[in-house]
């Protein structure tokens, strides 16, 4: 009697499993951003734009896309596999993406400004900054992008001893260091 209880048990362990998830998947046509913004979940993110999307003011965040290499200063047109994956069991989506080829690779005008949150304050979270370092070690971007803050590292270090909310403005420097060139 044991054994069929155990049985019946190992059955219904496996029956339920994290398994139970659909997955479905889909050729697109995605626009890279020429820059990498922050994100709560991920630290930083890749700005992206799929099919219709695209050419809009509308930006997804992605963490990255498998086999894809990103330099910063350049947009990119690419074709990618897109996969769903819905867990019935958590009603989690997770998306994720893989390159299939690169369309088109456009540098962006050296002068070209773009926005990047530094600090906020984020529901259920407090306080999220993702800068690290100081005026003597530098700061560092989510412990991925180097930041050149000029003659406003006095105010980006207050913003992080003070625990204040903070956007960069910022231009592409060399070997991908983002270049400060407005703190609000």
């Amino acid at each position: 009697m044991k054994t069929i209880g155990i049985l019946l048990l190992t059955v219904l362990l496996f029956s339920c499993s994290a398994d139970d998830a659909q997955v479905t998947s889909e050729e697109v046509t995605l626009f890279v951003n020429h820059y990498k913004t922050t994100s709560v979940v991920n630290g930083t993110s890749l700005l992206i734009q799929e099919n219709a999307a695209i050419g809009t003011t509308e930006f997804q965040k992605t963490p990255s896309i498998n086999g894809f290499t990103f330099e910063p200063g350049f947009t990119y047109t690419l074709n990618a596999k897109k996969t769903i994956t819905e867990n019935a069991g958590t009603n989690a989506t997770t998306t994720s993406y893989e390159l299939i080829s690169i369309e088109a690779q456009n540098e962006v005008d050296p002068a070209a400004t773009f926005t990047v949150p530094l600090a906020r304050f984020v529901n259920g979270l407090g306080y999220v900054s993702w800068l690290v370092g100081n005026q003597q070690t530098g700061f560092v971007l989510s412990n991925e992008i180097t930041i050149d803050c000029g003659t406003l590292c006095p105010s980006l270090e207050s913003v992080h001893a003070n625990q204040e909310i903070a956007t960069g403005v910022f231009i592409h420097g060399e070997e991908g260091i983002y270049q400060l060139q407005e703190l609000y």
